[in-house]
């Protein structure tokens, strides 16, 4: 690579970095998106897929509302189908704590706009996910227009279309250097030449603290690994079963191809950058699975995959320019939720790259809020 110029350079090639790519390069930007593996290989190939907007933060709601709102025009905007199946959220309750707080947080989604997400009754529970059971279950909250899309087609949609606008995607190649200048970024070294930027995204998401210390900023994010299962055919589980989460557990489930696909976090993790999977997982999910949805417990595992959730200590992203160094951007810390809020984060840094406020503001996400003491958590981490 000659040394090369852009208006930003974008670290990291998953679903939020090609979202960032393309968003900017609507807004007039030159953009050169470095991927040190391929488009789309890590923590996005590895995903659930899920897209929702049961969030206890209603910054997280508000943003999501945005999100499927861009998932709805995807294909219009880039020809490629997002493959968005409407088959909702269910949060499944087996607390009193828990039914005080989602009594309360169905009223801030209503208020918020997400109209169509209802209380639960315990036989309504059961209905609406014949898989479930338990006599502990005492209610639920359940948003229809919530589901799964694919994060491949939504990644290569972003991909493909930022490359239309001539934007650069650079994939084999990693960043090993940020120089500055009297606290400005002034370029980017790669391994295979350098880049002159004034701007600089970090959206490498579990490795986005590697990508901060090359500026000498410090991003509190931690990678750890989470394992997928994905059951032999069931063919007697409707395909249209919603995305089921047992909150108490963080256990969930939803369709996948004939089968089911589930995981779960576990109670003892520790960060690490291994991708193996961990076979232990599911001894430790059996109880689980065998208390509350028993069928699952004997379909047979015909794949599973690990990948990495990129924590934060409040469990929210990290977005927008951080003080300390002018032109270094985050995208990144999503914490499990960056499949989803991929196509608003875009869109909204792209309008506050472009000197625009952003349209859901994002002050609550802002890096500064770890030295300041200023955050608003996301409980509702699956």
């Amino acid at each position: 690579m000659s040394r090369d110029s852009a208006d930003a350079v974008v670290v990291g090639g998953g679903v939020v970095g090609c979202s960032i790519a393309y968003h900017l390069a609507r807004r007039g930007a030159t953009v050169v998106l470095v991927e040190r593996d391929t488009l789309g290989s890590q923590s996005t190939g590895r995903c659930a897929g899920g897209v929702r907007r049961q969030f206890s933060s209603s910054a997280n709601v508000v943003m999501q509302q945005l999100s499927v709102e861009l998932l709805a025009g995807l294909e219009a905007e880039t020809g490629v189908d997002p493959e968005f199946r409407h088959i909702g959220y269910l949060f499944v309750l087996t607390s009193d704590k828990q039914v005080e707080d989602f009594r309360r947080f169905l009223l801030m989604w209503h208020e918020t706009g997400v109209t169509d997400a209802r209380w639960l009754e315990p036989r309504e529970v059961r209905e609406l996910a014949p898989l479930i059971q338990g006599d502990d279950i005492l209610g639920g909250t359940f948003c229809p227009s919530d589901g799964i899309a694919s994060p491949h087609a939504v990644t290569l949609a972003y991909s493909g279309a930022a490359r239309r606008l001539g934007v650069k995607l650079i994939e084999g190649v990693e960043v090993d250097g940020i120089v500055q200048q009297a606290g400005r970024v002034q370029s980017v070294r790669t391994t295979a030449g350098e880049i002159s930027t004034s701007a600089v995204f970090n959206c490498a998401g579990a490795w986005a603290r590697k990508v901060g210390a090359l500026a000498g900023v410090d991003i509190p994010i931690e990678p750890y690994p989470r394992n997928i299962f994905v059951t032999n055919p069931m063919p007697d589980v409707s395909r249209r079963h919603p995305m089921t989460i047992d909150f108490a557990t963080s256990f969930y489930f939803h369709p996948e191809g004939d089968g089911l696909l589930f995981g779960m976090g576990m109670a003892d993790e520790q960060p690490s950058f291994d991708t193996a999977v961990d076979w232990e997982v599911l001894d430790a999910m059996a109880d689980v699975i065998d208390r509350r949805a028993p069928r699952l417990g004997t379909a047979g595992i015909q794949t599973a995959w690990a990948g990495l959730y990129e924590m934060t200590p409040d469990h929210q992203p990290i977005l927008g320019p951080v003080d300390s160094v002018e032109g270094f951007w985050c995208a990144c810390g999503f914490s499990g939720h960056g499949f989803q809020q991929a196509p608003a984060v875009g869109y909204l840094l792209a309008q506050w790259f472009s000197g625009e406020p952003p349209q859901v503001p994002l002050d609550v996400f802002a890096h500064r809020r770890f030295a300041t003491g200023t955050v608003e958590p996301e409980n509702n981490v699956v």
